[in-house]
């Protein structure tokens, strides 16, 4: 087997995670239509994207359909939908069957590409790396200084 297991993925993940955690709480709900540019994604649509995307790619690895945990029009705070879809990717990851988490997963379809369930997950943890990098100049233009390490150790 891989020495990628989700053991391995889960505490890799939550690394990146908690930073990105300790970041969305930093953007107040007056700040959620924040935007960079004129064509950035504002700062809800950021971390929705983000906490979406590592759920879906989570579910999928795990073999299971993804389903959104929220509705739009709900009144949640972006930090409630990071606990929210958080606490759900690590039992999507902790779900991982040992046998099989070295299996190709045909995502041609959406990724043009196969791979094995543990590189999804990985996948997935670099996608959230690019955009916890968006995130970091985001709230440094609302004017925070005292930022957290890209990574904390698990």
């Amino acid at each position: 087997m891989m020495y990628k297991n989700e053991a391995y993925l889960k505490n890799y993940f939550l690394s990146h995670r908690d930073v990105t955690k300790d970041l969305i709480g930093m953007i107040e709900k007056d700040k959620y239509d924040y935007r960079p540019t004129p064509t950035s994604m504002s700062a809800k649509e950021l971390v929705v994207h983000m906490l979406t995307s590592f759920h879906k790619f989570a579910a999928i690895a795990a073999g299971r359909d993804p389903v959104q945990l929220h509705e739009e029009n709900d009144d949640w705070t972006l930090n409630e939908l990071a606990d929210r879809y958080t606490e759900e990717s690590v039992r999507l990851i902790e779900m991982l069957d040992p046998a099989k988490i070295d299996e190709e997963i045909d995502l041609s379809q959406s990724m043009g590409t196969v791979m094995p369930a543990w590189r999804l997950i990985e996948t997935a943890i670099d996608h959230e790396i690019n955009h916890k990098g968006n995130l970091f100049v985001y709230v440094r233009e609302m004017g925070h200084t005292h930022l957290p390490m890209f990574v904390k150790n698990p």
